[in-house]
C-alpha cells in the first residue's frame, strides 16, 4: 500500500488537473481498444466450437463461411491493436513530458539543484528526470492496462467455462456433494499455488532492482568524471588507477547481476514450466466430461480456449510479476527524489530578503550540520564599490557570498539586494553544450548583436573566438581553464550588472592578466557593487575597502 500511496503523490498533479481530460479520454480509448479485443475473442471462442464440431462432422459445406468469419474477427482485432497501440504511446509521451517538466521544474526551482547537493542528495538525480519519469508513465500505462484487460477476460470467459463444467457429483467421506463449474475452480485453484509460488520466488527482485539501477548510475557517473577530467588523469599517468576504480564499480554492477539472473532464473523456469503445463492443465480437466460424450469435440476446444483466459485472468499477477517489481523499484526511486526537493523547498532560508541597495544586517552563517561558521555579520557598503571579503581558509568566505546571492540556505539575518541585475562569477565558469554567443549571454538568450558580443570577446583578450560565435560544440574541452575564466568576465560586460560577486573568478590566470581584467570591469561598470574572495594579492590590493571574517563580527564602511 506505501507504493500505491507515493505513486499516486507522483501521478496526482498529471492525472488530477483540470487541462488533462483529453488523458482520461486517452486511457478509455486505450482501455476500449483492449476490451474489444476481449470482446472479439468471445467470439472466436464460441467460432472455436462450431469450427471443431464441423471438423468433426466432415461439414466441407460450412467451412468457407466459417472461415470468411473468422477473418473478419481478425480483421477487427487487427484494426483495435493498431489503434489502441497508437494512442498508448502518444498517452505515454504526453505523460512523460508532463511529469519529466514537473520534475526538472522543481529541480531548478529555488536553486534546488545547488542546494540538494549540500544535504542527503538522491543518487543521480539526471538518471530520474531523464529514465525514470519515463519508465513511470510506461510501465503504468501497460500494467493498467493488461490488468483491465485480463479482468475483463476473467469475467467474460468465467461464464463460457462455467456453463461448459455443467454439473460434477462427488462424494466426500460419504457425502455427496454437487459441484458446480468445477472447471472454474480448477483454474482458480490453479492460479493461487502459482501465484504463491511466484511470489515465494521474486519477492526479492524489487530490491535487487532498485540497487541495480543505482550501481550503473554510480559506474556511468565514474566514467563521466573521468572523461571531463581526462587531461588531469592523463597528466597524472593515472590511466591505471582509474582502470582499477572502473573495474571495482564494474565489480558491484556484476554481483548485482549475478544475484539478479539466480533469482529471474529461478522464476524463469517456474513460468516456463508454468506455461507449458497449462495447456494441458486446460485439456486434462475437461477430458472427463469428453470421454463421459458430456461435450463434444468443439466443446473440448472451446473449454481449452476458455480455460485459459480464465487462466490468463486469475493468474495476471503471477505473469506481471517482474514487471510489477521493476515498476515498484521504479515509484520508490522517484519518490526519494520527490521527497528530497519537498525537504529543501520546505526548508528555507531564515534571511529576511528585501530589495534595494546592498545591505546586511545580523547575519550568521551555519553549515549544512548546524555548526556556526560565522555571527553578527553586518555590512554596508555606502560609497565603496569594490569589495575584499577576506579571512582565514575556511572561515567562511565562500560561503558568504552564496549567502548574499541567495545560495546557501543554512543562514539567518536580515538581508538588503537588488533583485534584478545581479550575477555570480564561480571559480569555474559554466560552459553548456551551445553555440558560445549562447554561453557568453547565459542566463539570457538572445537580446545582444554579434557586434556586441565580439566586442566584449576582444575586449577580455578573447580576439581569437570573435568569429565562432555560432559554432555549437563542447567549450568546456576547448577553452583553458584561464580563457574560460575571461570567457565569465565577457559575460559579466555583456549582462552589466548592478551587483557582481567574483568568487576566486581570477585564480587560473596570472597576476597581471587578473589585473588587467579587474581594471575592465572598474572602467566599464563604474556603478556596479563588487564583493569578491581571491588568494591572490595583486588582486586582493585592488579593492577599495576589505571585510574580514573571522572575528565575532564583520563590518564595512
Amino acid at each position: 500500500m506505501r507504493t500505491i500511496r507515493h505513486f499516486l503523490s507522483l501521478a496526482a498533479p498529471y492525472w488530477y488537473s483540470r487541462q488533462r481530460w483529453y488523458a482520461w479520454v486517452m486511457l478509455a480509448v486505450v482501455i476500449g481498444c483492449a476490451m474489444g479485443i476481449i470482446e472479439v475473442g468471445v467470439y472466436l471462442n464460441h467460432w472455436n466450437k462450431r469450427f471443431y464440431d464441423a471438423l468433426a462432422r466432415y461439414e466441407s459445406a460450412v467451412m468457407p463461411e466459417l472461415i470468411l468469419e473468422w477473418m473478419g474477427y481478425i480483421a477487427v482485432t487487427v484494426v483495435l491493436i493498431i489503434i489502441g497501440s497508437w494512442v498508448q504511446k502518444r498517452l505515454f509521451l504526453d505523460w512523460r513530458e508532463h511529469l519529466t517538466e514537473m520534475m526538472q521544474g522543481r529541480w531548478l526551482a529555488n536553486h534546488a539543484l545547488y542546494r540538494i547537493k549540500l544535504v542527503n542528495e538522491p543518487d543521480n538525480p539526471d538518471q530520474r528526470i531523464q529514465e525514470d519519469c519515463a519508465l513511470l508513465s510506461e510501465k503504468t500505462i501497460v500494467l493498467v492496462k493488461y490488468f483491465i484487460m485480463n479482468l475483463f477476460k476473467l469475467i467474460a470467459f468465467v461464464a463460457i467455462l462455467w456453463g461448459l463444467s455443467g454439473v460434477q457429483n462427488l462424494e466426500v467421506f460419504g457425502t455427496r456433494i454437487e459441484l458446480h463449474g468445477y472447471l472454474v475452480w480448477v483454474a482458480l485453484v490453479w492460479s493461487i499455488v502459482c501465484t504463491l509460488i511466484t511470489h515465494l520466488i521474486g519477492r526479492k527482485l524489487r530490491p535487487l532492482n532498485i540497487e541495480r539501477q543505482h550501481r550503473e548510475a554510480d559506474f556511468r557517473a565514474t566514467l563521466l568524471r573521468v572523461r571531463d577530467s581526462a587531461e588531469q588523469v592523463a597528466s597524472l599517468r593515472g590511466e591505471e588507477t582509474e582502470m582499477e576504480r572502473f573495474s571495482e564499480r564494474f565489480s558491484r554492477i556484476k554481483d548485482n547481476w549475478l544475484s539478479l539472473i539466480k533469482r529471474e532464473f529461478q522464476l524463469e523456469a517456474f513460468t516456463a514450466s508454468y506455461m507449458r503445463v497449462n495447456n494441458v492443465i486446460a485439456i486434462m480437466s475437461a477430458l472427463p466430461l469428453f470421454l463421459t460424450k458430456a461435450m463434444t469435440f468443439g466443446d473440448l476446444m472451446q473449454a481449452r480456449s476458455a480455460f485459459s483466459s480464465v487462466q490468463d485472468g486469475f493468474g495476471w499477477f503471477l505473469d506481471y510479476y517482474k514487471r510489477i517489481m521493476e515498476w515498484a523499484a521504479v515509484v520508490d526511486r522517484l519518490h526519494r527524489f520527490d521527497e528530497s526537493l519537498n525537504a529543501v523547498q520546505n526548508n528555507p532560508s531564515r534571511i529576511t530578503v528585501s530589495e534595494g541597495v546592498l545591505a546586511v544586517d545580523s547575519m550568521s552563517l551555519f553549515t549544512p550540520s548546524g555548526r556556526c561558521l560565522a555571527r553578527d555579520l553586518k555590512l554596508n557598503p555606502q560609497t565603496h564599490r569594490w569589495i575584499l571579503i577576506d579571512g582565514r581558509s575556511g572561515a567562511g568566505k565562500s560561503t558568504f557570498l552564496r549567502a548574499l546571492a541567495g545560495l546557501w540556505p543554512f543562514s539567518e539575518g536580515k538581508l538588503t539586494i537588488p533583485h534584478q541585475d545581479v550575477l555570480f562569477v564561480p571559480q569555474k565558469s559554466y560552459l553548456p553544450f551551445d553555440t558560445l554567443k549562447n554561453i557568453l549571454t547565459y542566463p539570457r538568450r538572445g537580446g545582444y548583436s554579434d557586434e556586441a558580443v565580439e566586442n566584449a570577446l576582444r575586449t577580455v583578450g578573447l580576439e581569437r573566438l570573435a568569429g565562432h560565435l555560432e559554432e555549437k560544440k563542447d567549450w568546456a574541452q576547448e577553452l583553458s581553464g584561464g580563457e574560460q575564466q575571461r570567457l565569465g568576465f565577457a559575460r559579466v560586460l555583456l549582462n552589466r550588472p548592478k551587483l557582481l560577486f567574483l568568487d576566486e573568478s581570477t585564480n587560473q590566470l596570472d597576476d597581471a592578466s587578473a589585473m588587467k581584467l579587474i581594471a575592465i570591469l572598474k572602467s566599464e561598470l563604474p556603478q556596479t557593487v563588487v564583493l569578491m574572495v581571491s588568494h591572490q594579492p595583486a588582486v586582493k590590493n585592488l579593492a577599495e575597502t576589505r571585510i574580514e571574517i573571522g572575528g565575532p563580527a564583520l563590518t564595512a564602511s
